[in-house]
C-alpha cells in the first residue's frame, strides 16, 4: 500500500552551542535575508521557525526594514513562530520559567499577527509531566517532541500525555529525529543506499521505524530541515519530482497543526501516558547533564528563586501602593535568563559557557538592582513613627509567617537597639566591625574621626509577618548595651526539633520528634569521572573515596535563636585519573561546611569546597535508614515517582539503546525517600541526585563534576559517537572547576509524605530575604544607593499588607501584575482536593478564576473554592 510522507519545512535553531551567540546571530541574519527573498520570489511557500520567537526578535531588532514583510508572512501563517521564547530545559527550569517562556514567545508572535499553539520542543532532553497542565493554561493542546520516548512506555509515536490534574496533550513524536532525511531529500539521494542520517543510520530504516510506531495507517512525518539550516528552496517542485520518480511514497506538504489535527481525527489506538518522558532508548537525553557546570546552574537557580518568590511579588504589592510595576525590566530579566536556560545550557565550550554565565549574572544583577531600588524607595516613602535608621523587612509569600533575618546593619555607635511597633526586639550579635565613611587617606591619622561607624552582623526573628507585607523596624544608637544575645561556644547544637553533634565516627542528628538518631547522617563521596560536558561516566579503574568528617575540625556556636556547627577539613584525593588508577592521593580538597538550625523544621547545610583535582565527581550523601525502590522528586507544579533501579539497566547495551537508563535524576527543588518516615533534601544550588549504597538507601546530591571536554566518544554510559559534533572533541579546561565552589541544601524528615507540605517548606527555604536599612554611612553596601532618588509624593504607612491568606493547604506559585490586574498563581501537588484558603485584605478587591489565555472568567468570593487534584490555578485580582 502506498505510504504518505508529511513534509514539514523547518529549521532547528540553537541560540548557542559549540558556536558563540555571535556566530548564530550572523548566520541567522543571512539565513533570514535569503528566506525572505525566497518568499518574495515564490521559491519558498511556508516555513516553521522551530517553535520559538527569540531568533525572530533578534533579527527584527537588527533589521527593522524587514519587519513589515515578516508581519505579513506571519499573519498569513506562511512563516510560523512561537509559542516558546526559547528551547527550554524541561526538568530544571521552574514553573515561572516555563510560564514566562511561553508568555514572551506568544506575546512576540501575537504582535506579529499569529502565534502557533503547537508546543514544539524538538531537541529538549526529555519532558516534564507537568507540561499538560501548564500548556493548557495557554490554550495549547498539541505537543511535538523528539527525545524521551521508548518501548518501555508501550506507546506509539502519537499518544496523549496527562498531568495529575487530568489535563491532556496530544504528543507527536519524531522518533527518527527532526532532520533524519532532509539532506538526502535536498541532494536528490533519498532513495539511494547512501542516504543516511546524522547517526549514520539509513533513512529507509528510519522510515520503517516510523511506520511501525505510527498511529496513522501508512503515514509518517518527514521533516525538511535540521540544525541551523537555511530554508530549502523549491520544495513543491522537489516533492513533485519525487512523486514522479516512484510509487511507494506520496510526499505531501503540511504543517504541524494540520498533522496534529489529522492524528486526532484518524489516529488509531492512541494511548495515554501519565508520567515524565525520559527514555534513553532511541535518543540521548543525557541523564547526568544536570551536574555539568554546577556553578552556572546554581546561579540560574538563584535567579529563578529571587524573581519568583521575591521580586515579582514585591513589585506587585508595591504596585498596589502606587509604585508602578515595571513590565519592561521584568521582561528583560526573563529574556536574558531564558536565553541561557536552553536545553543544553552550560554544557558547552568554555567560550559559550562564559557567555551563559555572564548573561545569567546580568539577569541576577538586574533582579538584585531592581529589588534594592524598590526597597530603598519604600524606605524613603514610609512615614516614620520612630527616630533611628529604618530597617524595612518584606514578606513576599501570601500567608502569615515568622521570618528569621540574617543581615548586617550600619550604626553610628557600637551599641544599638531595634524597635518594632514601639517594642524592643532581642537580636543576636554575631560580629561588629568598626569602619570609616570619611574621605580615605593614606595615613589613617588624617581621616575624619567623625566618620567612624559600626557594621554589625545580626540575626533576629520577626513573628507574625502578614502575607505580601512590609514592616519597618527602627535601629537606634544607644550608649548602653542593648537586648542582644552573644553566640556562645558549645559542644553541640540543638533546637526544639534537632540535636546535632560530631564524634570520631562522623556527624549525628537526633530528631526529638521521632526520637530517632541518624548516625553518620551526611558524608562526602568523591569518585573518578571519564565523562564530558553532557554526561558523567565512571572510569574503568575507579576508586570511590568517602569522608564522614571524622577528622574535620568542628566549631559550634549557639544562643536562644540561632545554632551553627562548622566543619573544616581536607579530603585527600587523587589529582587525576592516572593517580586514581594507581591509588595515589596527592591533592587536598579543602572544605568548610555549615549546619545551621534556622527554622524549626529543617537543617540548612551549606558550604564551600576548594578543588584542585581533575576528572572527578563530588557528592554530598544523606544517609537513609532502609532500602528504597523509588524516590519522589518535586517538579514544576507537582512531584514525580522515579525508580531507583530502572529495569532496562540489565540489558540496555544488548538491546542497542543510545544511552544507559541511569538512575541519575534531575533535582529541581526537593527529593524524598519514604520508609517508616520521609527523608527530604531541598536545594538552592545542586541539580542532580541518585539513590546509592545498599538497597539505594542514601540520597547522593552532586555538588560538582570536574571534566575537561565537550564530546567524548564511546563512554561507558553513552556508547557511539561524541555528543555535540560527531567528529570533534572540544577541550574545556574551565569545566575542571579548579576553584572554590559553593552549595546550599536543606535536610529534614516527615512522618508521612505530603507533597504540599514539603513544597511549602521548600518555598519558605527558597524565598529570598528582603530587607533594607535606610542608613547614610556606606553606599557601597548596595551600589544603587549611590544614586539620588526622589521619594513618591504620596507617603506610605510604615507597615502594610496587601493581602493575607488563611488556611491555604496548596502552594504558592508567584504574584505578578498584568495590565490593570494582579495574577496570583496557586497549585495543588496532590491528587486529593485541598483547601485554597480565605483571602483577607484591607483593600477593596475582586477575585476571578482565569487562565493564562484568559478564556475562563469565573467570579470568586474571598473564600476560595478548594484546589482540585493537581490543579494549577490563576486568580485575577482587581480593585473594585
Amino acid at each position: 500500500m502506498k505510504k504518505t510522507a508529511h513534509c514539514i519545512h523547518h529549521t532547528h535553531w540553537d541560540l548557542i552551542w559549540y558556536f558563540t551567540a555571535q556566530d548564530a546571530t550572523v548566520q541567522l541574519c543571512y539565513n533570514m535575508k535569503e528566506m525572505l527573498e525566497g518568499f518574495r520570489s515564490g521559491r519558498i511557500t511556508d516555513f516553521f521557525f522551530d517553535g520559538q520567537s527569540a531568533p525572530m526578535d533578534e533579527y527584527r531588532k537588527l533589521h527593522p526594514e524587514d519587519e513589515a514583510y515578516i508581519r505579513t508572512l506571519v499573519t498569513e501563517k506562511k512563516l510560523v513562530i512561537g509559542p516558546f521564547h526559547s528551547q527550554l530545559d524541561c526538568f530544571i527550569c521552574n514553573g515561572e520559567s516555563v510560564i514566562n517562556n511561553l508568555r514572551l514567545g506568544m506575546q512576540s508572535a501575537e504582535n506579529l499577527g499569529y502565534v502557533s499553539r503547537v508546543a514544539y520542543l524538538p531537541d529538549s532532553f526529555g519532558h516534564s509531566w507537568d507540561f499538560p497542565k501548564i500548556f493548557h493554561q495557554f490554550g495549547i493542546k498539541d505537543f511535538v517532541i523528539t527525545r524521551g520516548v521508548g518501548d518501555d512506555y508501550k506507546l506509539g509515536s502519537e499518544f496523549y500525555m496527562k498531568s495529575n490534574d487530568g489535563s491532556e496533550l496530544l504528543v507527536c513524536t519524531m522518533i527518527a529525529g527532526y532532520g533524519y532525511g532532509c539532506y538526502a531529500f535536498r541532494n536528490g539521494t533519498l532513495f539511494d543506499e547512501s542516504a543516511l542520517d546524522y547517526n549514520k543510520i539509513s533513512v529507509q530504516s528510519l522510515i520503517d521505524r516510523l511506520l511501525s510506531y505510527s498511529t496513522l495507517d501508512h503515514e509518517f512525518v518527514f521533516p525538511l530541515g535540521f540544525d541551523q539550516n537555511p530554508a530549502m528552496l523549491d520544495i513543491p517542485k522537489r516533492i513533485a519530482e519525487y512523486n514522479a520518480q516512484q510509487t511507494d511514497i506520496a510526499f505531501v506538504s503540511t504543517t504541524w497543526q494540520d498533522f496534529c489535527n489529522r492524528v486526532r481525527e484518524h489516529g488509531h489506538n492512541l494511548k495515554c501516558h501519565e508520567h515524565e518522558l525520559f527514555s534513553t532508548q532511541y535518543h540521548r537525553v543525557h541523564r547526568s547533564i544536570f551536574s555539568a557546570r554546577a556553578d552556572i546552574k546554581a546561579l540560574q537557580d538563584a535567579c529563578e528563586r529571587k524573581i519568583t518568590y521575591g521580586l515579582q511579588p514585591l513589585m506587585s504589592m508595591l504596585d498596589a501602593q502606587g509604585i508602578p510595576y515595571d513590565h519592561g525590566l521584568i521582561d528583560e530579566i526573563w529574556n536574558r535568563l531564558l536565553r541561557c536556560q536552553t536545553h543544553s545550557s552550560a554544557t558547552l565550550t568554555d567560550e559559550t559557557n562564559d557567555y551563559i554565565q555572564q548573561e545569567t549574572q546580568n539577569a541576577y544583577n538586574l533582579i538584585t538592582s531592581q529589588t534594592v531600588f524598590l526597597m530603598k524607595l519604600l524606605s524613603l516613602s514610609v512615614q516614620k513613627k520612630e527616630d533611628g535608621y529604618p530597617l524595612l523587612v518584606c514578606n513576599t509569600l501570601p500567608y502569615t509567617r515568622t521570618q528569621t533575618l540574617h543581615t548586617t546593619v550600619q550604626t553610628g555607635k557600637p551599641d544599638f537597639r531595634i524597635l518594632l511597633d514601639g517594642k524592643e526586639l532581642p537580636y543576636t550579635r554575631a560580629e561588629t566591625v568598626k569602619k570609616n565613611c570619611g574621605v580615605l587617606r593614606k595615613d589613617i591619622r588624617d581621616m575624619d574621626p567623625k566618620g567612624y561607624f559600626y557594621e554589625t552582623e545580626i540575626i533576629l526573628q520577626i513573628d507574625h509577618m502578614k502575607g505580601f507585607s512590609y514592616r519597618t523596624l527602627y535601629i537606634q544608637d544607644i550608649d548602653q548595651p542593648s537586648v542582644s544575645y552573644e553566640l556562645a561556644q558549645v559542644p553541640y547544637i540543638e533546637n526544639n526539633r534537632f540535636r546535632i553533634h560530631k564524634d570520631e565516627e562522623g556527624v549525628h542528628i537526633f530528631d526529638y520528634r521521632s526520637h530517632r538518631e541518624h548516625r553518620s547522617a551526611i558524608y562526602l563521596e568523591e569518585s573518578g569521572d571519564e565523562g564530558d560536558s553532557f554526561d558523567y561516566s565512571p572510569p574503568e579503574y575507579d576508586w570511590i573515596l568517602t569522608d564522614y568528617f571524622e577528622h574535620a575540625e568542628v566549631s559550634c556556636v549557639q544562643n536562644m535563636t540561632y545554632s551553627c556547627m562548622t566543619l573544616t577539613g581536607t579530603m585527600e584525593i587523587p589529582q587525576n585519573l592516572k593517580n586514581r588508577k594507581d591509588r595515589i592521593r596527592n591533592s587536598g580538597m579543602r572544605y568548610k561546611i555549615k549546619l545551621e538550625l534556622i527554622d524549626k523544621n529543617s537543617i540548612r547545610i551549606s558550604g564551600t569546597i576548594d578543588n584542585h583535582a581533575m576528572d572527578h565527581r563530588v557528592r554530598l550523601v544523606f544517609t537513609g535508614q532502609a532500602p528504597h525502590t523509588y524516590s519522589l522528586a518535586g517538579t514544576q507544579y507537582s512531584y514525580i515517582k522515579r525508580e531507583s533501579t530502572p529495569a532496562a539497566l540489565k540489558n540496555w547495551k544488548a538491546d542497542g539503546w543510545f544511552e544507559e537508563p541511569s538512575p541519575t535524576w534531575p533535582l529541581l527543588n526537593y527529593v524524598s525517600v519514604e520508609d517508616d518516615e520521609v527523608m527530604t533534601v531541598m536545594t538552592k544550588s545542586s541539580k542532580e541526585y541518585e539513590l546509592i549504597d545498599e538497597g539505594n538507601k542514601d540520597i547522593a546530591v552532586v555538588l560538582f563534576r570536574s571534566y575537561g571536554a565537550m564530546g567524548y566518544p564511546d563512554l561507558h554510559r553513552r556508547p557511539g559517537r561524541p555528543s555535540g559534533l560527531d567528529y570533534m572533541i572540544f577541550q574545556t579546561p574551565k569545566c575542571q572547576m579548579l576553584k572554590e565552589s559553593s552549595f546550599d541544601l536543606a535536610l529534614t524528615w516527615y512522618e508521612s509524605y505530603d507533597g504540599n507540605r514539603i513544597c511549602q517548606d521548600y518555598i519558605q527555604y527558597a524565598c529570598p530575604q528582603l530587607c533594607f536599612e535606610g542608613q547614610h554611612f556606606d553606599k557601597s553596601v548596595h551600589p544603587i544607593s549611590y544614586f539620588p532618588t526622589n521619594p513618591p509624593e504620596q507617603r506610605l504607612p510604615d507597615s502594610w499588607s496587601f493581602l493575607n491568606m488563611d488556611e491555604l493547604q496548596g502552594c504558592f506559585g508567584s504574584l505578578v501584575k498584568e495590565k490593570d490586574y494582579w495574577l496570583l498563581r496557586l497549585y495543588n501537588n496532590e491528587i486529593e482536593p485541598v483547601s485554597c484558603g480565605i483571602i483577607h485584605s484591607d483593600e477593596a478587591l475582586v477575585y476571578t478564576l482565569t487562565t493564562l489565555d484568559h478564556t475562563i472568567h469565573k467570579p470568586l468570593s474571598n473564600e476560595l473554592e478548594p484546589l482540585r487534584k493537581g490543579e494549577l490555578r490563576m486568580i485575577q485580582i482587581e480593585r473594585t
